[in-house]
């Protein structure tokens, strides 16, 4: 997991592609993303707006085939080097054969943790 955030920062798309599963499915903003070439459509960034994002993981916690990654969602203006949004988020992933199955994000981590099947107050 810590991969796949690594190469979705520096945009190495092979690296980010590596850590996935052939059917990976990736549940985001634009809806269901499945396979390697929506994976990696997805994770192509564009400069627009000056902004660009990266992903901060605070922790990582396991429950079964399932890991629930505390993250800092950042946005960076890329001209000055400056952070211009910071907040928490989690991201609920699903493993098969040691490669990412499914990846869903959440606002709320005490929603990514329900969602694994954990106590969010437990945690």
């Amino acid at each position: 997991m810590r991969r796949f955030y690594e190469a979705f920062d520096a945009q190495d798309l092979d690296g980010f592609v590596s850590t996935l599963h052939p059917h990976v499915e990736l549940q985001t903003r634009r809806g269901l993303r499945i396979g390697f070439e929506e994976a990696r459509a997805w994770a192509t960034k564009s400069d627009e707006g000056g902004l660009r994002q990266r992903y901060v993981v605070e922790d990582l916690i396991e429950q079964g085939n399932h890991v629930v990654a505390l993250v800092r969602q950042q946005w960076w203006w890329m001209e000055e080097n400056e952070l211009a949004e910071d907040h928490e988020a989690a991201a609920l992933f699903t493993f098969e054969k040691d490669l990412i199955a499914r990846w869903q994000p959440f606002a709320d981590r005490a929603d990514a943790l329900r969602a694994a099947g954990l106590d969010p107050g437990g945690v």
